[in-house]
């Protein structure tokens, strides 16, 4: 088993929050606060505007082990069980109590977790994981230098397009798994070469992940101050686009700050991180989350009586606590049952001959 560490799943631990808060900002009337709201509203931007750049940090994470890892198609096949089990049942639980959103073709995107994509990411990050024993090899010393040419070109194109034009556009150098690749391969340079080396820089990580920040939920603001369509924008653009140049920059100064912490190894922090991939499925499964936010927790009703904040806040710690004791339970079930059944050792062994 691979010794975790505790600052890497602690990491883990803040980037699921701030997507959760991402997530009940725009699927919900959180999102709706105006800058007469005063602490409602500047609560509600700080909270939701860096859930989608920390999705970098979360491939950062995986990609500072698996550089260094030999392809376990474990990895893999459990990743698509972990999908497959929860967005399937939660479907089907809808569908039974009548949740509008909650139809057949939801539950066919829930049947195929790569294809149907019931949760982006990690669709997304199974296909990373069966690429990255071709990524490993770009990263041997021997193809150090043609694999920094190759990143460095793919800066320039991902990156600049991304910032500088910060318009509704489909950026034509940019698809989520082509960027995923990328994160990999920049960790694995700066892990192995010291590909991207500025002390200034990680001295002062949280201090420019800080900065970086502020300054995206600034630009949201200054545009509701004064009433500005441009500069609104400008902003959605910035934070949906976590490949442009301040969301790396965020998501790459956070993971900076955690790598060079240097936390004692804590059980706990372990054991809650173990589960954090599943708090996402659970939350985001397309026929599911409506019904969560307004039918089980009333976030909407909350917001309009004036308590949005601290019931937010309320909803977000019991849906993580609750999704991570439900995914204690996934894993003993799976670790006494499935994982010594014949039919899952047989698919493993399948796929580590492919890559044999």
């Amino acid at each position: 088993m691979e010794k975790r560490q505790s600052n890497f799943e602690l990491l883990r631990i803040v980037c699921m929050i701030l997507i959760m808060g991402f997530h009940i900002t725009r699927q919900t009337k959180m999102g709706e606060y105006l800058i007469g709201d005063r602490i409602d509203y500047y609560y509600s931007i700080l909270l939701g505007s860096a859930g989608r750049f920390v999705c970098n940090t979360f491939v950062m994470i995986g990609a500072w082990f698996l550089v260094d890892s030999k392809f376990r198609a474990e990895r893999v096949i459990n990743l698509w069980m972990q999908i497959f089990l929860y967005s399937v049942s939660i479907t089907v639980f809808c569908i039974v109590i009548g949740c509008k959103d909650a139809t057949i073709t939801t539950l066919i995107q829930a049947c195929f977790p790569i294809f149907g994509r019931p949760v982006w990411f990690g669709s997304e990050y199974i296909c990373l994981l069966l690429l990255t024993p071709w990524l490993n090899e770009m990263l041997v010393e021997k193809n150090q230098h043609k694999t920094k040419q190759i990143i460095k070109l793919f800066g320039i194109l991902i990156i600049g397009c991304a910032t500088l034009f910060p318009i509704e556009h489909v950026t034509p150098a940019f698809s989520e798994l082509v960027w995923f690749c990328f994160l990999y391969l920049f960790i694995g340079l700066y892990k192995r070469y010291q590909f991207f080396k500025y002390e200034w820089f990680e001295k002062y990580s949280i201090l420019w992940f800080i900065v970086g920040y502020l300054f995206l939920c600034a630009i949201r603001v200054l545009a509701d101050y004064l009433n500005h369509e441009g500069l609104y924008r400008i902003f959605i653009h910035y934070y949906a686009h976590y490949e442009a140049l301040l969301g790396f920059i965020c998501s790459l100064a956070l993971f900076f700050a955690f790598k060079n912490w240097n936390m004692r190894s804590n059980r706990f922090v372990n054991l809650v991180s173990r589960s954090t991939f599943a708090v996402y499925i659970i939350h985001q499964t397309p026929a599911f989350y409506n019904y969560m936010w307004n039918g089980i927790f009333q976030v909407n009703s909350a917001v309009e009586s004036g308590n949005g904040v601290f019931y937010s806040l309320f909803v977000v710690v019991i849906i993580f606590v609750v999704s991570v004791c439900v995914d204690n339970i996934r894993v003993l079930v799976m670790d006494k049952f499935i994982f010594k059944c014949k039919a899952y050792q047989f698919v493993c062994k399948r796929l580590e001959k492919f890559y044999q």
